[in-house]
C-alpha cells in the first residue's frame, strides 16, 4: 500500500514537472485555430502555483484575457488590478505566443493601460526648509498617475479633497491635526474613477512616538512679564532715503524747529561752494527740497510702478523623497511634567482593488 501511494506520489510530481516544462506549449496548443479559451483558462490557473517566478508574470499577463474571453468580467478586473499592482506598466517576455493570440493579447491590454488609474511611486516629501521641531500640521504625498481621473481622498466618513488629475506627478496633502496623540497606522482612501473603472487604493500612513527624556525647564526669564509699551509720539524730526537699483533718487529730511538766542542777517546763499544769488543745482538729492509727506507719495508712486510689472514665476518648491519623517517636540503625560519626544511618519505598502459600483 505504501509502495502504491509514493508511486503515485512520484508520478503526481513528475507531471508537475512536466506540466511546468510544456504549459507554454500546451498554451499554444489551446490557443490554435480552434481557440479552446475556457481549457486554455483552466489550464494556467492550475498550473500558476508551480511555475517559477520568471514565467508567473508571463502567465498572470495572460489570464485577465483569457478570463474576458470565458465571460468571467469580474475576474478579468479582479486579475488586471493584480497584475498593474504587481508589475505596473511592466510588459513580460511574450516571445513563446503564436502571432494570433499574441496580437490579441496584446489589443486587449492596450485597452487597459489607456483606463487604468494606476498609482505608483507613493512616497513622502521633504522639503529643504522643514523645520525638524514641532508636529507638522500636514505631510505631502507624492505619487505618479498612468492616466487622466476623477480622484477623491477620504479619512472615514470625512471626505478631505476631490477633484480631477491629469497623468504625471501629483502631490497630495495629508492633514495631521489629532493624529499625535498615540502611536497608530491612520488610512485613508484614494478612489480613483477613469472611465468605467473605480479604483481605490488605500494611503496608511504609520506614526510612532517614542519619549525620549524630560523636557527642558523653562527659564526664569521666559516669564517674566513683557515692558509695557511705549506710547507712539507725533514725528518730530526725521530723515527719508529712497534707493532704486542701489541708486539714490529721493532725500528729504525734516528737522524740528529751534528757538534761536540771536539772529544776524548773511548775504547770498547759505551753502558751501556757491557762488551768491545762484539757483542751487538739480541733480543733487541733497539739496531738492521735498515735503515728507510728498516723499512718502512719490515713493509710493515709484514702488506702485515697480510692482506694476509682471514679477516672474516663483520657482518651484525643492523636495526630496524620502521613507518617512521624524519630527521633535514637547508632549505633556501629565498635568505637571512634560517630556521630549521623537515623532516618526512612514507609509507602509498597499495596494489598489476594483470596485464594483461607486
Amino acid at each position: 500500500m505504501i509502495k502504491r501511494i509514493t508511486a503515485a506520489l512520484v508520478l503526481v510530481l513528475a507531471a508537475a514537472a512536466v506540466l511546468r516544462a510544456d504549459w507554454k506549449s500546451e498554451l499554444n496548443s489551446r490557443l490554435g485555430p480552434d481557440r479552446d479559451y475556457r481549457g486554455a483558462w483552466l489550464l494556467l490557473n492550475g498550473a500558476l502555483p508551480t511555475l517559477p517566478a520568471e514565467d508567473k508574470q508571463a502567465a498572470a499577463f495572460i489570464l485577465p484575457y483569457l478570463a474576458a474571453r470565458c465571460g468571467e468580467l469580474k475576474a478579468e478586473k479582479d486579475l488586471s488590478a493584480d497584475y498593474f499592482e504587481t508589475y505596473q506598466d511592466n510588459d513580460p517576455d511574450l516571445g513563446f505566443l503564436n502571432a494570433g493570440p499574441l496580437y490579441e493579447l496584446l489589443a486587449f491590454w492596450a485597452r487597459w493601460k489607456r483606463s487604468y488609474p494606476l498609482v505608483s511611486g507613493v512616497t513622502l516629501l521633504s522639503y529643504s526648509r522643514t523645520p525638524a521641531t514641532g508636529l507638522p500640521a500636514s505631510v505631502d504625498i507624492g505619487l505618479d498617475l498612468l492616466n487622466e481621473a476623477l480622484y477623491r481622498i477620504s479619512l472615514g466618513p470625512y471626505v478631505l479633497e476631490g477633484g480631477q488629475w491629469s497623468k504625471g506627478f501629483h502631490i497630495l496633502t495629508i492633514p495631521l491635526s489629532g493624529l499625535f496623540n498615540r502611536s497608530d497606522t491612520y488610512e485613508f482612501i484614494l478612489d480613483l474613477k477613469a472611465g468605467d473603472v473605480i479604483c481605490r487604493r488605500p494611503i496608511r500612513l504609520r506614526i510612532e512616538i517614542a519619549d525620549v527624556g524630560p523636557a527642558p525647564v523653562a527659564r526664569r526669564e521666559d516669564f517674566l512679564a513683557a515692558p509695557p509699551r511705549v506710547p507712539l509720539r507725533p514725528i518730530r524730526e526725521g530723515e527719508i532715503s529712497l534707493y532704486i537699483d542701489g541708486r539714490l533718487v529721493l532725500k528729504s529730511r525734516k528737522i524740528a524747529a529751534r528757538a534761536s538766542s540771536f539772529s544776524f542777517p548773511l548775504g547770498g546763499p547759505l551753502l558751501p561752494g556757491q557762488k551768491p544769488y545762484m539757483p542751487p543745482p538739480r541733480t543733487d538729492p541733497i539739496m531738492s527740497g521735498v515735503n515728507i509727506l510728498d516723499a512718502l507719495a512719490l515713493a509710493y508712486k515709484t514702488i506702485k510702478d515697480m510692482v506694476a510689472k509682471k514679477p516672474p514665476k516663483p520657482a518651484a518648491p525643492s523636495y526630496q523623497k524620502v521613507s518617512s519623517l521624524s519630527f521633535a517636540y514637547s508632549r505633556t503625560i501629565s498635568a505637571d511634567q512634560t517630556v521630549s519626544a521623537r515623532a516618526s511618519i512612514s507609509l507602509p505598502p498597499s495596494r489598489a482593488v476594483i470596485l464594483d459600483e461607486e
